[in-house]
């Protein structure tokens, strides 16, 4: 795999994940998938299906560079689809016209299509439609372009799902509002950071490839459960794997008494961990305005808060970075290394992806836990008013 192509994958992905995450609306997560996918690939086309199990269909929900007629061109049974498509597999076609598996061939021919490559769509185990991109060319797919958009379609389905839980459960609150005759402000759920989004251009393309793997991971996780702290250890875990660092903590801000509560960490010992209240305004200030900071030597730097603590526990070097939610930098992810250690901009670039997918999981999970506590709250003051209208009458 060229260089230019490792680096762009991760960057791809990164960027697809944080759009994705930040998104309610499954009609701009699909877009943006097929989009991006294609240029990645730089490929003629693409679409993505998703199957109806009503009408036995696959309908198209979002395409990329195919000409209306051709999207057009006639429905598409879930029993003419490709099988090995339907049990989950990625199928690559290299003569897709001279297949007899495709209804429209004549259309493929005129559409200029030659290779196909099929990718299923899977949400909580189900196959729930395909990521079908289109060649002009035969053509061959790598190891690692299969890996990539496999990533891509996976993250693409979890995020489907998850948005027909949150859209559902917010229809359900939206219904309660209406039978007690309760306005209530609409908030948008992905709104834009005041935070510049990190670069992230990894240089170095073999670690590029395991960053994306790292970063595909990670994110999978995010989309697969709601719980935030088993998020944040996997997390940890991978930062530790990937680095070869001593260890990794992530720390929340208390906004009431400005202190940074280890929220998860690995490899600090249970005293050190136990030395004292961390002050945001007394350690590392400038990670919290929203910039990575490297201490190289934390035993003596006046940043650092407990210097002597520090290098009793063996620790030199700490890099800080802000984990940013919605509008404000909530946190920070700090990896702690036993010598001095410097950081190349490839490894801040992948620290920075994973710092700010792990802030918008943590937001993600506040608003789903807000959400539901809504759905309840409200249920069951619809349920209390309800009984006392029946105890009157």
């Amino acid at each position: 795999m060229s260089m230019e192509r490792s680096i762009q994958y991760f960057k791809v992905f990164f960027d697809a994940s944080q759009a994705i995450l930040s998104s309610a609306s499954i009609k701009d997560i699909l877009n943006l998938l097929v989009r991006r996918t294609v240029d990645a690939l730089g490929v003629k086309a693409g679409a993505l299906l998703l199957f109806d199990e009503e009408t036995g269909r696959m309908k198209l929900m979002s395409s990329y560079q195919l000409s209306r007629k051709y999207r057009n061109k006639g429905p598409l049974r879930t029993g003419d689809y490709i099988p090995e498509v339907m049990e989950g597999k990625p199928v690559l076609i290299k003569d897709a016209f001279a297949d007899p598996r495709f209804r429209y061939r004549e259309a493929m021919l005129e559409e200029g299509i030659n290779s196909l490559l099929s990718v299923p769509v899977v949400a909580k185990d189900k196959v729930i439609g395909a990521l079908r991109l289109y060649m002009a060319e035969p053509r061959d797919v790598s190891d690692s372009e299969m890996e990539f958009v496999s990533a891509l379609a996976g993250i693409g389905g979890l995020a489907i799902a998850n948005a027909m839980i949150y859209e559902n459960e917010s229809v359900q609150l939206s219904n309660l509002h209406k039978k007690m005759g309760v306005e209530m402000p609409r908030h948008p759920r992905g709104r834009k950071a005041k935070f510049k989004t990190p670069v992230v251009t990894p240089v170095n393309p073999a670690r590029s490839l395991e960053y994306f793997r790292a970063l595909h991971e990670v994110t999978r996780a995010i989309l697969s459960t709601l719980d935030t702290r088993e998020v944040v250890t996997l997390v940890i875990e991978k930062v530790i794997a990937v680095m070869r660092v001593k260890a990794c903590g992530l720390r929340l801000i208390d906004r009431t008494t400005r202190e940074m509560e280890m929220f998860a960490c690995k490899g600090l010992s249970k005293w050190f961990l136990e030395k004292g209240p961390i002050h945001a305004d007394k350690s590392v200030f400038e990670a919290l305005e929203g910039a990575p900071v490297l201490v190289l030597d934390a035993t003596t730097d006046p940043r650092i808060q407990y210097r002597e603590e520090v290098a009793r526990e063996g620790i030199v070097s700490v890099l800080s970075l802000p984990i940013v939610a919605g509008d404000r930098v909530i946190g920070v992810l700090r990896l702690y290394t036993g010598e001095t250690r410097q950081f190349t901009l490839d490894e801040v670039a992948f620290l920075s992806a994973i710092a700010m997918i792990s802030g918008i999981a943590i937001m993600n999970a506040r608003l789903y836990e807000k959400t539901k506590y809504d759905l309840s709250f409200w249920g069951a003051t619809l349920n209390y008013f309800q009984g006392e209208i029946a105890r009157e009458e």
